[in-house]
């Protein structure tokens, strides 16, 4: 059962387009910009599937796109064999049955459907409408569609909710099959309660059966997992995560995630997302049929989003599941060829043009490049930075630079990379003729002015004023206006700092010494020498410089002139490091990370996401509390 083709001559904002799909195209991503009318084709998809049999009606908080004055479109949806029993068993005469080409046209503006393949316009009209009554007829799910309205509360069951849940026959096929059209936010409620009710249902069966296999003094019954293919699923897009069950007492659904039990409002956005689409998946049984998703909001890496997407080309065999996304991994998985790209005219403001990006090859260079899919650029602005995801570093930058959701901050890992794909994107968008507001900013980390000059004459790269992007945080006016605030009046910022610098000087002594370019021949400084300077303190090493050094030479086991090189850089660095921690400038140059945690807690928060956020707000509060070195570095961003 899938979708052949769309056409539009006038309807919404669409003007004179036809979208024609592969004829084994299982997976369709529909792209565009915000506002070419994502939405608007999945309702169109809704409001025909009712039409033709495939729902038991329809619920679109929009209204009903055929209940629009002007609907002038039509879609042609094919139904292989295999799809409904109802349709497989030859029906009206023989000739009609067997000239039949399994297709079937819905037109908006008559509301009328035509069987393909038969000449006679009568004919094809009866016909077609037998195949819409035994659609409606069948018992199988064979439209789901979930909207944009996902946000998942915290939803607490009231007594006679419960109840109602037990007594409902939840594997009824026909009362099944007229709820797959109800709101997202509906099917998230009655999920809840699904699970609840088959859970107690199985559990209390289990008992009974037990109960009575123990009178009779045989062996018990095998368990039988009821969410077994729900579990199987789900591990199977997310490996971390197991369904461990749904909890009565509780009245929710929970999960195991890395050893710990966590309620499903509790699971991050993306583990959300996904348990509750397989959820519905599972639920409704949809193999054979037309899945609409709109807007899924994948916050996952990329590889688990390209297992999600597999999955679902792999579940719905025989159907076809539409999404309108901008994940460049959905796109990438759906293929280009099944990619419909929505382009609106920039003067009239109306969509009249689409195609696959397979048409536009520099265009999906592009997407790929830059992490987000191109047709989405205009209007945002796209910083590489260095660091990873996994730290939490975009969302960092983000809080110190105060910029909106037109501006994407994207992780690439090293100064190298961030260069690279700077240089890489630059190219591409000038190949493309595609204008794009582009940055790249890098950490000042131990590179000295005449790099960081070299650096920065790229068009487009920046560089912080301090170490890495959190020594920002440390601001000492900032911080000593904070514990004023909290009440703090034991804090004492300059000695609060120094302790926590001079509790990591003896890694910020080795990554000092060995950062540059010309100590390439000692940087691989084995292990066993590397921990003994890396974990000592200040006061640790000031004593006595050149023994500590010297220990650190002895360990390394380095020819006489790599040793003499070695020892030469590390006492150089400790003396640097012994005058740069009684100056205003420790705060700009020591290790950002580690420091600002501990930081943190010298001002009593409980972790440094708290303390960030403590931060940026009191700088909220007054634009004149910025620190110089911020506002810098937010004019120089906004102003590429």
């Amino acid at each position: 059962m899938r979708i052949r083709k769309i056409e539009i001559t006038e309807w919404r904002n669409f003007r004179n387009i036809v979208i024609e799909l592969p004829d084994d195209a299982s997976l369709v991503c529909i792209v565009g910009a915000n506002g070419t009318g994502k939405t608007h084709i999945l309702e169109l998809i809704s409001a025909c599937a009712h039409h033709i049999g495939l729902s038991s009606g329809i619920e679109i908080p929009r209204g009903n796109p055929l209940a629009d004055p002007v609907k002038n479109f039509a879609i042609e949806l094919f139904l292989a064999r295999g799809v409904s029993e109802a349709l497989d068993t030859p029906f009206d005469t023989p000739e009609l049955y067997q000239a039949w080409d399994r297709t079937i046209r819905f037109e908006g503006q008559s509301q009328t459907v035509i069987a393909g393949g038969i000449d006679d316009i009568n004919h094809a009209n009866r016909f077609a409408q037998q195949v819409v009554v035994r659609l409606s007829q069948s018992r199988e799910v064979h439209h789901l569609t979930l909207d944009a309205d996902r946000a998942f509360p915290k939803r607490d069951l009231a007594a006679h909710e419960m109840a109602q849940a037990f007594e409902q026959h939840w594997h009824d096929s026909n009362w099944n099959k007229g709820r797959a059209f109800q709101t997202t936010r509906t099917l998230y409620e009655e999920w809840i309660k699904f699970c609840l009710a088959r859970e107690n249902k199985a559990a209390n069966s289990f008992y009974q059966e037990t109960r009575r296999t123990a009178e009779d003094g045989v062996a018990g019954p095998a368990f039988t997992d009821v969410f077994g293919s729900y579990r199987t699923s789900l591990r199977e897009v997310m490996p971390h995560l197991l369904f461990a069950g749904a909890d009565q007492e509780q009245k929710a659904i929970l999960f195991d995630t890395s050893g710990m039990v966590l309620r499903f409002d509790q699971l991050s956005g993306g583990e959300r997302e996904i348990a509750f689409l397989i959820g519905q998946i599972d639920r409704f049984g949809l193999r054979n049929g037309v899945f609409l998703l709109d807007e899924p909001e994948l916050h996952l890496n990329p590889d688990l989003v390209r297992a999600w997407v597999r999955y679902l080309g792999n579940t719905v065999a025989m159907g076809q599941v539409w999404l309108a996304t901008h994940s460049l991994e959905a796109v990438e998985a759906a293929g280009l060829n099944t990619t419909v790209l929505l382009e609106r005219d920039p003067e009239t403001k109306l969509v009249d043009r689409v195609g696959s990006l397979a048409d536009r090859p520099v265009l999906s260079a592009l997407s790929r490049a830059v992490g987000t899919p191109a047709f989405s650029i205009t209007g945002l602005r796209f910083v590489f930075i260095e660091g990873e995801e996994a730290i939490g570093e975009r969302e960092r930058y983000r809080r110190i630079t105060g910029l909106g959701a037109d501006t994407r901050f994207i992780e690439c890992g090293s100064c190298v990379e961030v260069q690279r794909r700077l240089t890489a994107i630059q190219a591409i968008a000038t190949e493309a003729a595609q204008p794009i507001r582009i940055a790249g900013v890098i950490d000042r980390d131990w590179r000295t002015p005449t790099t960081i000059a070299t650096l920065t004459a790229q068009e487009g790269m920046l560089a912080l004023p301090v170490h890495e992007v959190e020594n920002l945080f440390l601001h000492k006016a900032t911080l000593n206006g904070l514990a004023e605030q909290l009440g703090r009046t034991d804090f004492d910022y300059d000695a609060a700092l120094r302790q926590a610098c001079d509790h990591r000087a003896g890694g910020w002594i080795v990554q000092s010494a060995l950062s540059d370019e010309s100590c390439s021949d000692i940087s691989d400084l084995p292990g066993n020498a590397r921990a003994f300077i890396y974990g000592m303190a200040w006061p640790q090493i000031e004593p006595d410089i050149e023994a500590v050094i010297n220990e650190v030479g002895c360990k390394a086991e380095f020819d006489e002139a790599r040793t003499k090189k070695l020892t030469a850089r590390l006492t150089t660095s400790a003396n640097i490091y012994g005058r740069k921690r009684d100056t205003d400038e420790l705060w700009k140059v020591c290790e950002g990370k580690e420091v600002m945690k501990a930081m943190a807690r010298a001002l009593g928060f409980s972790d440094h996401n708290a303390f960030e956020r403590a931060v940026t707000a009191y700088w909220d509060v007054d634009e004149a509390r910025l620190p110089t070195e911020v506002r810098n570095l937010r004019k120089a961003i906004s102003g590429t």
